[in-house]
């Protein structure tokens, strides 16, 4: 839990400087050189280490001999067409960098022209020149523009998901607390075990997931009937051990979310296979669960739990029909009668 704590922080802290920099950029009150480095820094928050050697290339300067696929995925933002300078040494062109770029241009303007006494031809040349470089310097600034807007919208749609989760997840631990309180012994169970890097913990906290959806299988579909002949016309058991076949086959007859829900059962369905027949092979050592097993099994019983718990929360409102225990599956729910 400390570790996300500190990711979170991390992330929040790495979409302020996109912004900062972002304004850097579009007020153009700094030198390009400090912009780059607040940029390096935002790339080094987040491991982006591409993005590191590209902001590097574009502080110092290009080196003579250079391929573009040493960027990987930051190769989209370099170009080519760019000013270029002869090495001291080799004599050979390279390309320079924006700070170096942008100190030709200070030495261009105007002002700085009419302190070397030129004449007005010079003069010409010289503005002309400026303004070609100008215009090279806004358009190679535009791709690091490109780049923090990247990460900026990134950044925010991860706040934006995790918001989603965030509500997901109080819905579900409210119907749990209210409808099967025994199940959130088992909430706290994969809390601890998630903190421990090893199978043996995966796997209990896998295993504690699946008593969470047993407990929330015996609450909202007690086993009644045998067989579920389900929308797709297959015939599904629903004995007392088949717990996903009586939450789905609850949640087919009351959500109109298909195709989410058929996506999670399949999900759930591998995850829980794998898990047993990593137990068989291995004579009761799950060695093979991995930590993303777990955690994609999480997010996806917290799914369908809210899931439930939009059902449950139609019946009671818009239906007023207190739930019932005396039916094998309930029926189709039908909007309320308004005349």
């Amino acid at each position: 839990m400390v570790m996300d704590d500190y990711q979170n922080s991390n992330l929040r802290m790495a979409k302020e400087l996109s912004n900062v920099i972002l304004g850097d950029l579009e007020i153009n009150q700094l030198p390009i050189s400090q912009i780059l480095m607040k940029a390096k820094r935002l790339a080094r928050m987040l491991h982006d280490s591409d993005a590191q050697k590209w902001l590097d290339y574009e502080i110092m300067g290009y080196p003579v001999v250079f391929d573009p696929d040493e960027l990987g995925s930051c190769k989209k933002y370099y170009t080519d067409d760019r000013p270029v300078i002869r090495d001291e040494k080799t004599h050979r062109p390279h390309s320079i960098g924006l700070p170096h770029l942008e100190s030709y241009i200070n030495s261009t303007k105007i002002e700085s022209v009419a302190k070397i006494g030129a004449n007005e031809s010079q003069k010409m040349q010289i503005l002309n020149k400026h303004h070609e470089l100008v215009n090279d310097f806004e358009r190679l600034k535009t791709t690091i523009h490109n780049y923090i807007t990247e990460v900026n919208i990134s950044l925010s749609v991860g706040d934006f998901a995790e918001d989603i989760f965030e509500d997901t997840r109080l819905a579900a631990d409210k119907f749990i607390r209210e409808n099967c309180p025994r199940a959130g012994e088992q909430l706290l169970e994969i809390n601890e075990r998630m903190r421990y890097y090893d199978p043996d913990s995966f796997s209990q906290a896998l295993g504690a997931v699946q008593k969470i959806l047993i407990t929330v299988a015996d609450t909202v579909v007690p086993v009644r009937e045998k067989i579920y002949l389900d929308k797709r016309g297959k015939e599904r058991s629903l004995e007392s051990d088949q717990y996903l076949n009586r939450i789905f086959s609850y949640i087919e007859q009351n959500s109109r979310n298909d195709p989410a829900v058929s996506m999670i059962e399949s999900e759930m369905a591998y995850i829980f296979a794998k898990s047993e027949h990593n137990r068989e092979k291995t004579k009761g050592l799950r060695e093979n669960v991995s930590k993303d097993d777990v955690e994609l099994a999480i997010i996806h019983m917290y799914l369908v739990i809210a899931e439930i718990a939009k059902i449950k929360k139609i019946e009671t409102i818009y239906l007023k029909t207190p739930p019932s225990n005396n039916y094998s599956l309930p029926q189709k729910l039908s909007p309320p009668n308004l005349e």
